[in-house]
């Protein structure tokens, strides 16, 4: 007891000076932010693009890495590009065409083959013409020269397709994983301002709305702006530190968390400053109650937020590894200079804060103000809580709330995960209309195929077993053409898919869907359990395996769920650390908890009927589910000490009944401010004109929605009456104890 007595003194000491150094060294802190965000203006950031995106990120140790090394030693003629040209023209091409599309590729490799010295940077070493049994339609690979940037190697395939352009009627495209990823990067980058100003009008609106001045948001958006700068300047040192890869793509996310999470504190900020201001003609002396009151709460709330997103540390998937310091480091930038700069500025414009701006106001009549309109939503939250006070009420809304929300979380059990990127851009793109066009003529799959590999002692001297196992493989599901030694006699093919060695063979599987889609993840993971017995069944003795960008795209597919499920473990268990030692309970965070993570599958749920069921979409794309999942957890415990916070702080003193009453209404304005303004700014994700960023955009608005006018003002309080004195089992926190009472009023005024 004398050491968490001396803990509690040490604590409340620091909060002592805490409070006194942002108010009374305001200036300071200002200047000292504003420097730092000079800082960050003048020093320049690394170039971002998209070869920081998500290529290259398998294990060293994969299996499909291994076999693909291993058919780069055994054959001359690469077939995994990511680049293909699409030269198509309804009713078929002329002969002179089909001859010309052969032709250029030969003499474009041929140019490459005679030219002296060794291959540069930044050239394209090879086209290889790809038989399609079509007279429609020509398909070349192309290869570039080693260290060959995405973007660029787009610029060369455009420059290769651009000899076809004078041809009429003809239809050229350039498709492929990597012009696809570009395709991504130059949407991203070129509708990134338009987001970023309108979460700005976004916030402007609501805030300014909500406490009826100008100024305010101005405030807010400063705040912000500052941490933004210093957000990313920090970003790129550590991750150059850490030597973690933080995908471009995935900024719009990270801006939306920043923009959210100091929004979100600023207006728990600005709420109580101005009930404070009613009492306290000395805005240092109003804004000092505010941080004693509610800086324990923001500070928790946002160490609760970035605990969730670190644990994506423990994940085994680079990617996600890389992105938990990323998103952990925004909601600490956002913690910090809400902590510091927030009340530095409260402190520096009191009252003034709440004027509406041209317009000059007295204090008395901004402080009239103070109910901000909300007295009607103060009167409707009291009068919900006081019903959910009551057993049969309470009961009634646990079964309502859990029956709703679990029925919403069931398509989530069919959702399926895949890493198409031409699928997530917008129709009228080339690459996607490249892709359709080897979709019209039941292609679609050629511009990835899967290879198979066959490594049997002298192989070559199989050629009826090779030939009934070319066979077989075009029977499997999805498979609509084969590639392989059927398709050349014996003694020629040699590089291409027999090995100069003869010990092995290839195929070339091309399925009738999306390569890196969830349709072809799923057949070509079929074809691979089957495979051996499909092996032996032909005759053969050696041994198979299978890679390409389907089995690359299954594999990421498949360490996602692995890392989801050991980061959602991590995640939780954080969660319930901190938030049993904030709320000295054991019952209450793991309950509370479990509701959040029921809004949190109810939030995929949606989306999945959404995107799969009603648009048609194959499946999501693999990272979305895994950072909102991860996100909505971290963010639902951030508003359970946003709620309870209050409501454990009114049971020290008076009923648990008596303290909803009193708690649940005085934090539902400020919640509902600060939740809609979150979700509104996760909804404004969906400006980007790509269906990755569209289901994070409803993801994460229906997950905050549901937290915020379905789980803190309903579920809660039920669940909190129906527990009882439980909820804060083990500790007696939740008591009727008028002496302990008594202490806890003294000490506050104390404070």
């Amino acid at each position: 007891m004398r050491a968490a007595r001396i803990l509690t003194s040490a604590v409340a000491g620091l909060g002592r000076r805490y409070r006194f150094a942002v108010t009374s060294g305001r200036w300071v802190v200002l200047a000292l932010w504003l420097a730092a965000a000079t800082v960050a203006v003048v020093v320049p950031s690394p170039p971002s693009g998209p070869g920081s995106g998500f290529g290259d990120l398998l294990p060293d140790d994969s299996a499909v890495v291994r076999v693909e090394e291993r058919v780069l030693e055994q054959f001359d003629v690469p077939v995994l590009s990511g680049t293909t040209v699409v030269v198509h023209q309804p009713g078929g091409l002329s002969l002179l065409t089909q001859a010309d599309s052969l032709l250029w590729a030969l003499s474009t490799t041929q140019q490459v083959l005679e030219a002296p010295g060794e291959p540069r940077t930044g050239q394209l070493l090879a086209a290889i013409p790809v038989p399609t049994g079509r007279s429609d339609t020509t398909v070349t690979y192309l290869f570039f020269s080693e260290g060959t940037g995405l973007s660029q190697s787009t610029r060369l395939a455009a420059r290769y397709a651009a000899h076809f352009d004078n041809q009429a009627e003809v239809q050229t495209h350039v498709t492929g994983f990597v012009p696809a990823q570009v395709a991504q990067n130059d949407y991203l980058q070129a509708r990134l301002p338009l987001f970023e100003l309108a979460s700005v009008l976004l916030i402007v609106l609501v805030v300014a709305g909500v406490f009826r001045s100008l100024l305010a948001p101005l405030v807010v958006l400063g705040v912000a702006g500052v941490g933004y700068l210093v957000y990313f300047l920090l970003l790129d040192r550590v991750s150059e530190t850490l030597g973690v890869a933080v995908p471009s793509q995935l900024e719009p996310v990270m801006v939306a968390l920043l923009l959210g999470v100091v929004t979100d504190y600023c207006v728990l900020f600005f709420a109580s400053l101005r009930h404070e201001l009613a009492d306290e003609e000395d805005s240092v002396t109003a804004v000092r109650r505010v941080l004693q009151h509610d800086g324990p709460v923001v500070a928790m709330a946002g160490l609760t937020v970035a605990g969730g997103t670190l644990a994506l540390l423990v994940a085994p998937f680079a990617i996600f590894r890389g992105l938990g310091p990323a998103l952990g480091l925004t909601v600490l930038v956002g913690l910090a200079v809400s902590l510091t700069l927030t009340p530095a500025l409260m402190t520096l414009l009191g009252w003034r804060l709440f004027t509406v701006l041209p317009v000059r106001s007295s204090r008395r009549a901004v402080l009239d103000r103070r109910g901000g309109g909300g007295g009607g939503d103060h009167r409707r939250a009291t009068a919900l809580v006081t019903v959910l006070t009551r057993r049969g009420p309470a009961v009634g809304a646990v079964l309502a709330v859990v029956g709703l929300l679990a029925l919403a979380s069931l398509p989530a059990t069919q959702a399926r995960l895949d890493l198409s990127f031409t699928a997530s851009l917008p129709e009228d793109d080339g690459v996607v209309e490249g892709a359709e066009l080897l979709g019209q003529v039941g292609l679609r799959g050629l511009s990835a195929p899967t290879e198979v590999l066959i490594e049997q002692s002298d192989v070559v001297a199989a050629r009826p077993e090779l030939g009934r196992l070319q066979d077989l493989l075009g029977q499997q599901r999805g498979v609509v053409a084969v590639l392989g030694p059927g398709d050349s006699p014996l003694d020629e093919g040699r590089g291409v898919v027999l090995a100069a060695s003869g010990d092995a063979a290839r195929y070339l599987v091309v399925f009738d869907n999306d390569p890196l889609g969830a349709t072809a993840i799923a057949d070509a993971r079929a074809l691979e359990q089957r495979l051996p017995a499909l092996v032996e069944q032909a005759g053969l003795t050696g041994a198979a395996a299978m890679t390409g960008q389907t089995l690359i795209a299954s594999e990421f597919v498949s360490l996602t769920r692995t890392s989801l499920g050991l980061t959602v473990v991590a995640a939780l268990l954080v969660e319930l650390l901190l938030l049993g030692l904030y709320l000295r309970s054991v019952v209450a965070p793991v309950v509370l908890l479990a509701a959040s993570l029921l809004a949190v599958t109810a939030a995929l749920g949606v989306t999945t009927w959404l995107f799969q069921e009603a648009l048609g979409a194959q499946g999501l794309t693999f990272y979305a589910p895994f950072a909102v999942i991860v996100l909505l957890i971290a963010l639902g415990a951030d508003y359970i000490v946003f709620s309870v916070g209050g409501i454990w702080r009114e049971a020290r003193r008076r009923p648990l009944a008596e303290a909803l009453r009193v708690a649940v209404p005085r934090s539902s304005a400020a919640i509902t401010t600060a939740g809609g303004i979150l979700a509104g700014t996760f909804v404004l994700v969906a400006i980007i004109p790509l269906s990755t960023f569209r289901q994070i955009a409803v993801a994460m608005a229906v997950g905050l929605l549901l937290d915020t006018f379905v789980i803190r003002p309903v579920l809660t309080p039920a669940v909190l009456t129906l527990l009882g004195r439980a909820a804060g089992w083990p500790s007696r926190r939740i008591t009727v104890d008028a002496v302990a009472a008594a202490d806890e009023v003294a000490e506050d005024r104390r404070g």
